[in-house]
């Protein structure tokens, strides 16, 4: 085996080699950028129905109350958004385990 031979392998496994690390690169930053943009989204649904609440007690309720009100409703409907997701993974957990009991008891 010839030396420059070795070195023209070398050269194309390092050009393939970098070039597949660069596109798995890419992909991870895209992927990155996509949960953090469906993040902001959940956020500023989440905020735009907490204001809407806001703007209806403020028409009906006295000032001072209302501002007690308003907090704890934010603080509310922000832990609800938050459980409601854990929840539902739960629920999801629970069904694919008794579907899985009811298939061991079949057999």
């Amino acid at each position: 085996m010839d030396i420059a031979l070795l070195r023209d392998i070398l050269i194309i496994f390092g050009i393939i080699s970098g070039f597949i690390l660069f596109l798995t690169g890419i992909i991870l930053v895209l992927i990155i950028f996509v949960r953090v943009k469906r993040i902001i989204r959940y956020i500023e649904s989440s905020i735009s129905e907490i204001d809407s609440l806001r703007n209806k007690i403020k028409e009906a309720v006295p000032k001072p109350f209302s501002d007690i009100i308003n907090g704890a409703l934010t603080i509310k409907k922000f832990t609800n958004s938050l459980t409601k997701k854990s929840a539902n993974k739960k629920k999801v957990k629970t069904k694919k385990e008794e579907s899985s009991k009811k298939g061991k008891e079949k057999k």
